[in-house]
């Protein structure tokens, strides 16, 4: 496995891990967890980015504009608990530059 796979698979473990030992609500701790498996998966993305190449011109713009939508629908399941704290929306802007990096970098491949 490359190194750059081994990367990404790495910060997908830690977010889930993350994920797990934040005080979030049931549901809303699923749907994020659901959001990392999708779009931090080195595999998953690719997967979807060749299906999308069929489809569309620009199939990174799709998968990005995809994953904007899908974490803002998962604050649809918060609580008001859970979007209190500055922690879980600095952590979702992370969430999101960690698929940008590698949607990049699979861009670049």
């Amino acid at each position: 496995m490359s190194d750059w796979i081994t990367y990404y698979e790495d910060n997908k473990l830690s977010a889930l891990k993350r994920i797990k030992n934040m005080a979030l609500s049931p549901g809303y701790r699923k749907e994020l967890s659901c959001w990392v498996n999708k779009y931090l998966d080195p595999f998953s993305v690719a997967r979807t980015i060749s299906i999308e190449r069929k489809e569309s011109l620009d199939p990174y713009s799709r998968i990005r504009m995809e994953a904007e939508r899908d974490l803002e629908f998962t604050l649809l399941t918060a609580t008001g608990k859970d979007r209190n704290s500055s922690d879980i929306i600095l952590f979702e802007s992370n969430l999101l530059l960690l698929f940008n990096l590698m949607l990049k970098h699979i861009r670049a491949a």
